[in-house]
């Protein structure tokens, strides 16, 4: 910090230090993006705000560096009227003729010619406050407006004229003035604050360096309270009349905070940490310095709310801190590294949970499970790609995260945990307060290993994709790029670390090896008995065996841990998937898993034979139901539908997941009837059931409810969705209904257009009943109608991505319906068409799988039936 300070004080290291920047990001000086004539050192902004008014202005005043001559200074803005704007120093004032351009860049011409040197650009502007969830938006809660802002990736222009690019990462002053009643936060403490006419003018105190995306501050009648035992000073501010929900994350946030500070060796880097719960929020929430926002859900809670409710929470404030130093401290160059920043802050969030709360079990998950199927996709664009607009930012957004995280867990359990933390803070130390690229941290992470990380992280990071493994019986070992059966694959080779374990003539054995070629003989695994590639399953590939190979690994399935007996489960469903064994595989193997007494490993079991649902259909469904009725209603039953207070994370979320996948296929009646019984009791007392039962017992009534009865249901549903306070309640209540009929399902669709939900979840409902109805005619039917409606509501994020949430089927007929509709919008709507894209292939990969294995998966019933 002190460091950087020194630098502001010099306009000529300014120069110099600007000069790097430019050269650093924009050497290629792209269309796409601010070229390097002109650089930013400090940024004034001021804002005139009134929840209670549509409109706003504002002025900024932007220190540049002109670094050579221009007649023309570029900056970024969306959806602003630009009053005035000027270019001065001490000598001159140059007026600029403002025109926007592609990109959201704005371009200010003078008259003449601009010489190098110090100047201030001077803007002037006006906007109307949006009410979706990006930029400066608008949220109405409970009659009380409030302002609320994000911005990243590219929607600070959307609230204020800047070089909204993160290689521009330079102090930032706020001033805001609002009504007097209102309170107002922003990133830093307040430095003055005055009141004149009703009207509140607060300056808040200088950022430390940081790009725009970082930016935030709020505007409303909040309640707030401190957060005592952190390093910095916190307060959490939530809407009026909630602070006491807030009890929960107030105990148990300065233990994370310490947790983190620990694991990186460097204190919290900025000067307090404020949280704030946003009742209307697209994303979880949002890693912006000292003013973290989070959806209202992860905030205001019971005070000790359940096991399945807690973790959700506590992970996300993890991450959301880690972010602090991955992401803030040190801060991507471009948007093409976003995983730099989540895929780190995943990790670190993941690594604190292992260490702080054991019992909900993060070490047991396997991470690159929620990444393979998208990473499958022929269409999938690698994690580091190009981009130019907002939309190729959130392209594949859930990679940056799933397949992140998997690739350094996967690092991380090559080199160890404490060779991992140092590269971490060698490269957080040399990189504090600038910006990086990919390549930094494979320089560091190389620095502290034996093996060539960069090549094995360039492959994976790099190209679209994963691959399979085969192995031999004789030792031979190729690979390939894995894809679904049917589809078509560019092939691609990938540096792939195998931590082999494998019996030979009774004696157990474990190595590394590295494989960088199409086939690679390893003449030590000739002969073996089994072979499992894949230690503690960290590998992000997928690998085959020889079926008598995988008879004995099954012999011997007890020296493996819970997490590679689901890699095992887990992988031969994939190879199902890729047409690359039989269903009878599969079985054996769900079989001898689901035998096992750890119920993480059965949950895992009765995962898989779920992901056959799409297989189900009115011919083969009582055969179905026989088959889960004999094999896992005993289970059911012996763990009953009552959560006792000594139950494990694994029981709890093993009797959940049984009651909904019981519930939906297996035609019980008794079953019908509890859930009957717990909804009520849910809906007339949310404390007396858990969430987790009480929504599937909510869906259950309401799918097997008589037509005569839908009115009453819904109507209950949605009074009690009224009256409740908590959001997961809310939530818990509104999204688990499951009805069919017309007119109930129009009910629900009209619900998403009320301002009873929110536009950060309106598209959420939609696809809530697409996805819970076989014919998606209501829903195109409803559309046809309200997409207008429905897409205004909705913030840009989801516009785009509205096809892949909605519309993704395993029905013909359903996907041509989507054709249909989408042909006639995805133009419109910046993003949109990838969207169709995206919803075209898993709908078409999901029929090709249909077609490959209905077929075998009708016999395998039939044969359980005899």
């Amino acid at each position: 910090m002190k460091r950087i300070t020194a630098l502001f004080s010099s306009a000529a290291v300014l120069l110099t230090l600007n000069m790097l920047l430019s050269s650093f990001a924009n050497a290629a000086d792209v269309e796409y993006r601010l070229p390097s004539s002109v650089s930013p050192t400090f940024q004034r902004i001021h804002l005139n705000v009134d929840p209670d008014k549509p409109s706003y202005s504002g002025t900024t005043e932007i220190d540049v560096v002109v670094n050579s001559p221009t007649q023309k200074v570029g900056f970024y803005q969306h959806d602003l009227s630009i009053t005035s704007a000027a270019l001065v120093n001490a000598q001159h004032s140059l007026s600029l003729s403002v025109m926007e351009s592609d990109y959201d860049i704005n371009w200010g011409t003078a008259e003449n010619v601009i010489k190098p040197g110090n100047y201030t650009l001077k803007i002037a502007f006006e906007g109307n406050v949006n009410t979706s969830s990006d930029g400066m938006y608008l949220s109405r809660f409970e009659e009380n407006n409030y302002i609320f802002t994000q911005f990243e990736d590219m929607h600070a222009r959307k609230a204020f004229p800047s070089f909204d690019e993160p290689i521009f990462k330079i102090p930032y002053q706020m001033t805001i003035s609002a009504p007097a009643h209102q309170v107002v936060v922003s990133n830093t403490p307040v430095l003055e604050e005055s009141v004149s006419d009703g009207v509140k003018t607060v300056q808040f105190e200088k950022t430390k360096p940081m790009p725009t995306y970082l930016i935030a501050y709020t505007v409303g009648p909040f309640d707030s309270t401190e957060m005592t035992g952190l390093s910095v000073p916190g307060r959490v501010y939530v809407p009026k009349g909630y602070i006491d929900k807030t009890k929960f994350v107030i105990k148990h946030t300065p233990e994370i905070l310490t947790s983190l500070e620990d694991f990186f060796g460097i204190k919290y880097p900025y000067k307090k940490m404020d949280f704030v719960a946003v009742p209307n929020f697209t994303h979880g929430a949002m890693e912006n310095v000292g003013l973290i926002t989070y959806r209202d859900s992860l905030l205001l809670l019971a005070d000790n709310p359940s096991v399945t409710e807690r973790s959700g929470p506590l992970n996300v404030i993890a991450h959301e801190l880690a972010h602090q130093w991955f992401g803030n401290l040190v801060t991507m160059a471009w948007w093409d590294d976003l995983w730099l920043n989540e895929a780190f802050a995943s990790w670190a969030a993941s690594h604190t949970m292992k260490t702080l709360y054991p019992e909900l079990n993060y070490a047991d998950r396997l991470v690159q499970e929620g990444a393979f199927g998208a990473d499958a996709s022929p269409t999938v664009k690698p994690v580091k790609k190009v981009v130019k607009r907002q939309p190729d930012v959130m392209d594949g957004l859930g990679l940056n995260y799933s397949k992140g995280e998997s690739i350094l867990q996967m690092i991380e359990s090559l080199i160890g945990t404490d060779s991992f933390r140092e590269g971490v803070r060698n490269y957080m130390k040399t990189h504090s307060w600038g910006n990086t690229v990919a390549d930094d941290l494979w320089r560091a992470l190389d620095g502290v290993s034996d093996f060539n990380l960069s090549a094995m992280m360039k492959a994976y990071l790099e190209q679209p994709g994963y691959p399979i493994i085969h192995i031999t019986e004789d030792g031979k070992v190729t690979q390939s790029r894995f894809h679904f059966a049917g589809a078509s694959v560019e092939d691609k080779t990938w540096a792939i670390p195998l931590k082999l374990t494998y019996q030979q003539n009774g004696e157990m054995k474990s190595e590394v090896v590295f494989i960088d070629k199409t086939t690679t003989t390893l003449p030590q695994l000739a002969e073996a008995d089994w072979v499992y590639p894949n230690d503690n399953a960290t590998g992000y590939f997928r690998w085959s065996i020889s079926p008598a190979q995988l008879d004995n690994l099954l012999a011997n399935i007890e020296v493996l841990n819970k997490r590679e007996k689901k890699n095992v489960l887990y992988n031969y469903q994939a190879l199902l998937n890729a047409d690359e064994v039989s269903v009878d595989s599969v079985m054996k193997v769900l079989n001898a898993l689901s035998a096992d007494e750890d119920p993480a490993v059965i949950r895992a079991a009765v995962g898989v034979l779920q992901e056959f649902d799409y297989l189900v259909n009115d011919s083969n469904r009582d055969a179905y139901a026989t088959l889960l009725t004999n094999t896992y209603m005993p289970l059911l039953d012996s763990l009953s539908l009552t959560q006792a207070e000594d139950d494990s994370t694994d029981i709890i979320r093993l009797r959940n997941q049984l009651y909904g996948f019981l519930g939906m296929y297996a035609e019980s009646d008794s079953l019908v009837e509890k859930s009957n019984v717990l909804a009520k009791k849910y809906i007339d007392d949310p404390a007396s059931v858990s969430s987790g039962l009480a929504g599937t017992a909510i869906a259950i009534a309401t799918k097997n409810s008589a037509d005569k009865d839908n009115a009453k249901w819904f109507n209950e549903v949605v009074s009690a969705f009224k009256k409740a306070q908590l959001p997961n309640v809310k939530s818990t209540l509104i999204y688990s209904m499951r009805f069919d009929d017309k007119e109930s399902v129009f009910k629900m669709l009209d619900l998403a257009l009320t301002n009873e939900i929110t536009p950060a979840n309106t598209m959420y409902m939609v696809a809530r009943v697409a996805r819970n109805l076989d014919d998606h005619t209501l829903v195109y039917q409803w559309l046809d109608n309200n997409a207008d409606a429905l897409i205004k509501k909705m913030p840009d994020y989801h516009v785009a991505r509205m096809p892949e949430f909605v519309s993704s089927s395993c029905s013909e007929t359903n996907l041509a319906m989507a054709n249909t509709f989408y042909s006639k919008i995805s133009d419109r709507y910046e993003g949109m068409a990838r969207g169709v894209e995206i919803m075209q292939d898993e709908s078409q990969q999901c029929l090709r799988l249909k077609t490959a294995f209905q077929s075998d998966f009708d016999k395998f019933l039939a044969n359980y039936a005899k």
